[in-house]
């Protein structure tokens, strides 16, 4: 897997590269392109200048006028040259008249039409990169060609010095973004390596939650994680608590069964025949009934919503088959919301048991109410037996059962309202007025629950 700071580092060098080296190429073509246009207005300058000292006498000849050839086109391979050339009409060849600057060197041009304009590079005298701008102009009749030429060797070893110190000002620039840069990637994924260290703490059993903040588009991993956590906490010691009821009760009767084995009047004793049997089907129900809530709870996974027109039918089968010598007529509705935003396993764990104590004690009439507004309403309500005000207040406790007649060992009622607390609800228990028996209605507030993780 690759390093998340190694990719963004990567990235973002190679960002600030291609940027720097876009930049280098745009200032370079632009300082180019602008001295060159200074330097074409300036020779053009310098070319009607000269027109103005070009004449043509009577006899054709170009002439021009001395005083106004400056020093710099009189000194030899100076770096400012001209050409003046005059196309004759009817006459083999041109006129030409150039600058002392030239000396002997002989540079080949041709004369232009009125009006059009040339720019080139040429070779000088003694290897001179020059640049150079040739102009026909119209006077007296005659078609005049000047040609400007001027050295770039000076100009040429400015830019190299400008460029020579851009690009030590722009590696030094690039090395600080880069620092910089990097200073941010470590600082941003900083929070990151909090969050491994924590994991690696739960995965020790140091810490039971995350205990690290970092950035918003991390926090929603973390939170659920964290919601992950706390929901097996509850699962596991609500499993616990279960486990070690179940086994005080079988380790009660076991040894009871121990003390009345150890009779040596046990075999002509009917009466401790029959203890013997009740003790060994007090332990039956015991085991039947941790098998029940394993196979209410079927094959679960961790789920944060629970949809009802899935899983409560499934649980409703499974409800009827446990309860198969009796005929138990179950009816639910909803306000149009079957989807709860619960988890999966508490709610059907939540469900199984207040259902399985309502098909226990009704006479043949189940009914279940889902409401989802602001909060999570639950309401199951039989037609059993019901119970009294006093005993209803009881129920609750860890262990206490309507009828010590009946199987079972007191903990549903009580797991349902662990669930319920988890989710900072409460669990009322009244009597039903619709169908007599008791009813059970569970307030649960589930965003409050993810909230508190």
């Amino acid at each position: 897997m690759r390093s998340l700071r190694r990719q963004l580092s990567l990235g973002l060098t190679l960002s600030l590269v291609g940027l720097l080296t876009l930049q280098w190429a745009v200032v370079t073509f632009t300082i180019d392109h602008l001295i060159q246009s200074q330097m074409t207005a300036r020779m053009q300058q310098e070319a009607e200048g000269l027109l103005a000292g070009v004449s043509v006498n009577a006899r054709g000849e170009l002439a021009l006028e001395p005083r106004l050839i400056t020093s710099s086109y009189q000194r030899p391979f100076s770096g400012s040259y001209f050409i003046v050339l005059l196309d004759n009409a009817g006459k083999d060849g041109a006129q030409k008249i150039q600058s002392r600057s030239w000396w002997d060197v002989d540079i080949p041009v041709s004369a232009l039409k009125v009006g059009e304009e040339r720019v080139s590079h040429i070779t000088g005298p003694e290897s001179q990169p020059l640049l150079q701008l040739g102009h026909a102009y119209r006077k007296q009749q005659s078609t005049i060609t000047i040609y400007i030429a001027e050295s770039l060797v000076e100009l040429q070893q400015s830019l190299r010095l400008f460029h020579w110190l851009y690009g030590v000002f722009s590696l030094l620039g690039l090395l600080a973004l880069l620092a910089l840069q990097r200073w941010i990637v470590v600082n941003t994924l900083l929070p990151l390596q909090q969050i491994k260290e924590n994991l690696a703490k739960v995965a020790n059993g140091e810490v039971q939650q995350i205990n690290a903040s970092g950035p918003a588009e991390v926090m929603p991993l973390v939170n659920e994680f964290n919601r992950i956590l706390k929901s097996a906490s509850q699962k596991t010691r609500r499993s616990r608590l279960a486990i070690g009821n179940l086994a005080h009760g079988l380790k009660t009767r076991l040894a009871q069964l121990q003390l009345l084995a150890g009779n040596g009047s046990v075999d002509g004793d009917t009466q401790l025949r029959q203890m013997i049997q009740n003790c060994s089907e007090d332990i039956h129900h015991d085991v039947e009934r941790e098998l029940k809530r394993a196979r209410l709870m079927g094959d679960v996974y961790t789920s944060q919503q629970t949809d009802l027109d899935v899983e409560l039918p499934k649980l409703v089968t499974t409800l009827q088959k446990i309860y198969s010598n009796k005929t138990v007529a179950f009816a639910w509705q909803h306000d149009g919301q079957a989807r709860v935003m619960v988890d999966r396993e508490d709610m059907l764990e939540l469900l199984g048991n207040v259902l399985d104590n309502a098909f226990k004690w009704c006479h043949g009439q189940v009914q279940l109410h889902v409401s989802v507004q602001d909060v999570i309403q639950i309401v199951v309500e039989d037609d059993g037996p019901g119970s009294s005000a006093p005993t209803l207040e009881t129920l609750l406790q860890r262990g206490m059962r309507m009828d010590e007649s009946k199987p079972g060992s007191g903990l549903g009622l009580a797991i349902v309202q662990d669930i319920v607390q988890h989710y900072h609800g409460q669990v009322t228990l009244t009597h039903s007025e619709r169908l007599g028996g008791l009813r059970i209605q569970m307030t649960l507030a589930p965003t409050s629950a993810g909230t508190s993780v």
